[in-house]
């Protein structure tokens, strides 16, 4: 096949027949016209897109970056013509220097053209060059004729030296219920994430120097095993999940990794820390007798408790019935807020007055939310039908069941004891027997015993005294659990504690009335409903603070309870936080409690409002108008932090501005100015009648435009 450009350049004959004639004679000719082609075309600069290298490195300069185009001439003769060459680099041809300064499109269609960094502190490298087809003058760059040199660019990279920078790192803890039943935690950016301004994400590797020890690393797309190495895009694309293993109890796992780059960079090594919390009962049986009213069941949460967390509750009817023979609360979905380690679930247990066999029903936890569950998720709770007017727990060879299997037993007082009658009810809700005591003065069955309905004998040298008419005062009620003994007391009378053997000199104790009279035993009982029950008292978490006054600290379970010290003779209220000193006039205290759904702490109460995020003013007047209070105020650290916790550590809005008087900060609700906790030092320029604070990371203040900007979610106070 002949090239459109050789038969251009070839001369063309052509030939023209004709015949040639007068009427008489006729003459035939041949008419040859040749043709010889000219360049005209200039040579056209179609690439010229420049190198982009790493330093003392070499390239070659291929027609994808540097292209010449003629179309009558040859690509031997389309001739890069060099005005200047590189200042921080060689070009070469054939592998030796360039020694002329010149070198054809074909050459570099060849690939035998390169160009290699020779080093320097420099970033930008060139050459000049002219291009021609040895036969016009001049050349075609962007459709302009030039008759000068043009550039071409080398962009040259410094090495990269510096390992990946961690930017964030933060221990994961949002547990999450995947659909094969397990549990798992995703590792994101938001929790671990590496920077470094010289490599993509897919490139930031973190290797694994030990792996977790409680559960495995799962990518999410292929369910393959990390055992080795994972990308900084992986954490962008939430591909990494840490699966809890479901037979371990533990609460934490760490892991220990590196982060490196292409180059071999490579970074300290870090450790990830990863904690979630278990949740379940305190105990998986419960004996209780159909006359105690309520059955207060408590649910546990074990590890990190510093987020919310939720589980569900589901009530399945073995042979007793709902609403005829006990009611629940209404609300399956308990709730755990930030902090908070025990909750309470109670039953309203129906008594019937008839005689019938014990009844049974199970309570199983389930849905958990942010959480894991625990080993105990299912309590069997036995309703004992109290024949003859007295109850009697079931028992196997002998053996008491609370010891050996972990039961509780709600057991009222005998009906054999010499009880007055009591006109009124008081509601005394308990007294923990200090465990200080000798074993004498604790009621602690020994091993093979058998529980029995407790009387005043159950008492050791404890009771409560009534003070006009000398009559002693029974518990309606005794709950024992294997070291705390709980009695309950129905009445409405002024009580003094006193000790058989000496009489102690205590203030009158009064407690909040509920009204309830004594029912006659043939007349069928009301079922209480379980989300009106008051709160019955309970021991404490194990890894709540100790008090050093008391074996027992004061916690919101036991707001509005006495405690006796006998070490110092003396009757002690819980405020929800601390035990404190009990007079009479503590009473109108005590019967002032926060609303449904806020939450005590320092003689105030708080609700956080997370329906709608709003400005700090409309806050502000949502507060005053919607739920009679102003928008919250600290008063220290510690306040501060439990804020932080309380809110979810999201940001939020507080009552400290100053609209009335710019640079005079004052709270919302009035109070003085004794605590803060700004970020970076109190702001210095204020705009008037603007500036509100906004409580961000960490618990530290900012200050915002009260009226205008971004919305958040705020914290409502009112003071008991």
């Amino acid at each position: 096949m002949v090239k459109q450009a050789s038969m251009l350049k070839a001369t063309l004959p052509l030939f023209a027949r004709f015949v040639v004639s007068n009427g008489l004679r006729t003459k035939h000719g041949v008419f040859e016209i040749t043709l010889e082609t000219i360049d005209q075309a200039l040579p056209v600069v179609t690439r010229n897109k420049g190198l982009r290298i790493m330093e003392n490195s070499t390239v070659l300069l291929s027609p994808d970056i540097l292209q010449l185009s003629d179309p009558d001439t040859p690509t031997a003769n389309l001739t890069f013509l060099l005005s200047q060459l590189p200042q921080y680099g060689q070009l070469y041809l054939r592998g030796m220097v360039l020694t002329q300064y010149n070198f054809t499109q074909q050459e570099v269609d060849n690939m035998s053209v390169a160009y290699r960094h020779l080093g320097g502190n420099s970033q930008i490298d060139w050459f000049t060059f002219m291009a021609t087809d040895r036969t016009n003058r001049g050349f075609v760059v962007d459709g302009r004729v030039l008759n000068e040199p043009v550039s071409f660019t080398i962009q040259v990279d410094q090495l990269d030296k510096k390992a990946p920078r961690i930017i964030h790192l933060k221990y994961p803890s949002h547990v999450e219920l995947l659909k094969n039943g397990c549990y798992g935690i995703y590792i994101t950016s938001r929790v671990l994430k590496a920077s470094d301004p010289d490599t993509e994400d897919n490139q930031i590797i973190f290797k694994i120097l030990r792996g977790p020890q409680y559960g495995h690393l799962e990518n999410t797309t292929t369910g393959e095993f990390i055992q080795e190495t994972f990308s900084q895009k992986d954490l962008n694309r939430k591909l990494i999940l840490y699966v809890i293993n479901p037979l371990s109890e533990m609460n934490s796992d760490n892991l220990e990794f590196q982060v490196t780059d292409p180059t071999g960079n490579t970074a300290a090594p870090q450790t990830l820390e990863l904690k979630w919390s278990h949740i379940q009962l305190l105990q998986t049986e419960y004996e209780v007798c159909e006359t105690v009213n309520t059955l207060p069941l408590k649910i546990t949460r074990t590890g990190h408790s510093m987020e919310s967390a939720f589980v569900g509750v589901k009530v399945n009817q073995v042979s007793a019935t709902i609403g005829k023979d006990f009611t629940v609360n209404p609300s399956k979905l308990i709730q755990f807020d930030p902090g908070m380690s025990t909750k309470m679930w109670n039953i309203a247990i129906t008594y019937d007055g008839l005689e019938e066999e014990d009844e049974v029903f199970e309570v199983i936890l389930n849905s958990p939310v942010n959480t894991v569950l625990g080993t105990k998720t299912k309590a069997r709770v036995k309703i004992l039908d109290s024949k003859g007017g007295r109850c009697h727990h079931s028992h196997s060879s002998g053996q008491n069941q609370y010891n050996s299997q972990g039961k509780g037993m709600w057991f009222p007082l005998s009906p054999s004891s010499s009880s007055p009658s009591i006109p009124d009810g008081i509601h005394l809700e308990g007294r923990h027997l200090s465990s200080s005591k000798s074993s004498k003065d604790r009621i602690t069955p020994s091993s093979g015993d058998k529980l029995r309905d407790f009387d005043l004998t159950d008492i050791p040298r404890k009771r409560l005294q009534t003070i006009e008419n000398g009559k002693t005062v029974h518990p309606s009620s005794v709950y024992r659990n294997g070291t705390d003994t709980i009695f309950r007391y129905h009445g409405m009378v002024a009580l003094r504690v006193e000790d058989e053997r000496s009489t102690i000199n205590m203030e009158k104790p009064r407690v909040s009335v509920i009204n309830q009279r004594p029912q006659k035993k043939s007349r069928k009982m009301e079922p209480l409903q379980a989300d009106k029950m008051e709160r019955m008292p309970y021991l404490h978490s194990p890894s709540q603070d100790q008090s050093p006054s008391f074996s027992k600290n004061c916690t919101l379970e036991l707001k509005g309870l006495f405690h006796f010290e006998e070490s110092l003779q003396k009757l002690y209220h819980c405020n929800g936080i601390s035990w404190k000193p009990w007079s009479p006039k503590d009473k109108e205290v005590n019967e002032r409690t926060c609303p449904t759904g806020w939450s005590h702490q320092n003689s105030h109460c708080y609700s956080l409002i997370t329906e709608q995020e709003v400005t700090w003013n409309a806050a502000a007047r949502a507060c005053r108008e919607q739920h009679q209070g102003n928008l919250a105020s600290v008063f220290t650290k510690q306040h501060m932090q439990w804020l932080w916790d309380f809110s979810g550590r999201k940001s939020f809005w507080i009552g400290l501005n100053d609209q009335e008087n710019a640079g005079h900060w004052e709270w919302d609700g009035g109070e003085p100015v004794t605590f803060t906790n700004w970020r970076r030092g109190a702001p210095s320029h204020l705009k008037k009648r603007k500036n509100c604070v906004l409580v961000k990371r960490r618990g530290k203040w900012q200050a915002k435009d009260c009226r205008k900007g971004k919305a958040h979610n705020y914290v409502c106070a009112k003071k008991l």
